[in-house]
Order: C-alpha cells, then sequence, then structure tokens
C-alpha cells in the first residue's frame, strides 16, 4: 500500500469517524499529490461531482481550491469537537464559467451568479494542531471543510463593486462570537471566483465552475469555535438564521 493511499485512507476515515490524525512522521504531500488526494477520498465517500468550492487565494494571488464536503439547506447538523464556523458569501452560480481566451470581467462574473446567500461553512482539521504550514496536507484534507450550508439570499446589491457587506452578527447562547463590519480578507469577496472563472480549477484534473455550483471565498468574520452541542445565529443583511448543531 502506498504511502498516498496509506493518507487517503486515514483522513476518509477521520472524516467520517471525527477522529484526529497525528500528522508527525507523514510525509508531506506536494500540493498536485494533496490535489489527488481530495478525489481519492471523494472516490471512497462515493462522490462523483462535487456540489461547490472553496476558493482561496493565498501566496501573493496564487489560488488554491478544495471541493466541499457537503453542501445543504437543512438547519440541524452533526457537532464535532473543535468545530469552528465561518460566516461567508455563498455564490450560487446560474450558468458554466469555462476559461477562455477573452477574460471574464467582474461585471460577467456577477451575471453568471443565479443568486447569493449567507453561507455558513462548518470547519474542523482532520490533524492534531492543524496541518500548519504544509499545504499538501490542507489541501488533502479539503482545506478543512467540513461541509457548507446555504442559508436566506441576500440582495444582490451586496456584489456591486465596493458595496459595503453591513454588520454581521454571530451568537452561540449568550456568547457573542462577532459582532462588527463583515469584511472580506482579499478586499473583493468576489476576487478569488473572477481568478477561478478565468484560470478553470487547479484541482487535480482541472475542470470549471458550473452551473448549480456553490462557491464560497472565504470566511466574513474569522472562524470562532462552537465549544459544545448548541445553537448558533448569524445575521447579516437584514437576514437570519439559526443552526442546531447536536
Amino acid at each position: 500500500m502506498t504511502t498516498q493511499t496509506t493518507l487517503a485512507d486515514t483522513l476518509a476515515n477521520a472524516i467520517a469517524d471525527i477522529t484526529l490524525i497525528d500528522k508527525n512522521g507523514i510525509p508531506r504531500p506536494t500540493v498536485e499529490e494533496g490535489y489527488a488526494l481530495q478525489m481519492d477520498i471523494l472516490k471512497r465517500r462515493g462522490v462523483e461531482q462535487p456540489a461547490g468550492y472553496k476558493l482561496s487565494l493565498r501566496d501573493g494571488g496564487t489560488l488554491y481550491a478544495a471541493p466541499l464536503l457537503f453542501v445543504s439547506s437543512e438547519r440541524n447538523f452533526r457537532f464535532e469537537a473543535g468545530i469552528k464556523i465561518e460566516v461567508e458569501l455563498a455564490f450560487v452560480l446560474g450558468q458554466d464559467l469555462p476559461p477562455r481566451d477573452t477574460p471574464y470581467s467582474r461585471d460577467e462574473v456577477v451575471a453568471a451568479i443565479d443568486s447569493l446567500a449567507i453561507g455558513i461553512e462548518l470547519v474542523r482539521s482532520r490533524y492534531i494542531d492543524g496541518a500548519g504550514d504544509a499545504l499538501g496536507l490542507l489541501l488533502a484534507d479539503f482545506m478543512s471543510n467540513i461541509g457548507y450550508v446555504v442559508g436566506p439570499k441576500l440582495e444582490r446589491a451586496m456584489l456591486a463593486d465596493g458595496a459595503e457587506l453591513g454588520v454581521l452578527r454571530l451568537t452561540n447562547g449568550a456568547s457573542v462570537l462577532f459582532d462588527g463590519a463583515a469584511t472580506h480578507a482579499d478586499g473583493d469577496a468576489l476576487a478569488a471566483l473572477a481568478v477561478c472563472a478565468n484560470q478553470g480549477l487547479p484541482t487535480h484534473g482541472g475542470g470549471y465552475l458550473k452551473k448549480g455550483h456553490v462557491v464560497t471565498t472565504g470566511t466574513l468574520c474569522g472562524a470562532p469555535v462552537i465549544p459544545a452541542p448548541s445553537s448558533f445565529a448569524v445575521s447579516l443583511g437584514g437576514c437570519e438564521v439559526t443552526i442546531a448543531l447536536t
């Protein structure tokens, strides 16, 4: 059994069984190997086509991606020790975005978005103490995503270039986890989506974003921990949603 096959087995089991992996002694996969491991693990989970993707711009603008392990509009999910919450913008595509000779403009990318919604990424690293600076390990772990919740629809005015996203409030019972201006690390929450439209997906085998895909590009509020089974509430853009972790 190869090292990569062993790591795929171990990660697939950790995802399914809510366990942690000691990364000490594990050979660090390259970025390409990390992407190949994503595909291997998806096959083990019986997933032929991901419902969406997590995109991230790092290292001076390099695009990285991971399939979302699930996309759901449900409001009740399994609690996992160490679970974190990232409130994001969920872009639901209404048309394919294959790379082409003439780059997509920002306006064209906006036009390809069928709807905008509150997105809630459920996050947990499968490694003890996280992947650290080992990018291949992070990618193999689907950039730590557990899955993705699509919440209420938001006004398309929030997609305008330079638009302020307003106040975001995240509470967990009596605890206020975030209460302030919703801001994105890229400045423009559409930046990574535009890069992906013009370059294609960097994942194993390539490909591109398609109609129906749910796409997220990063948190608007950090990644606070939910310490115990409970409910949390999100308010953004005049919309509210409550999620139970049981």
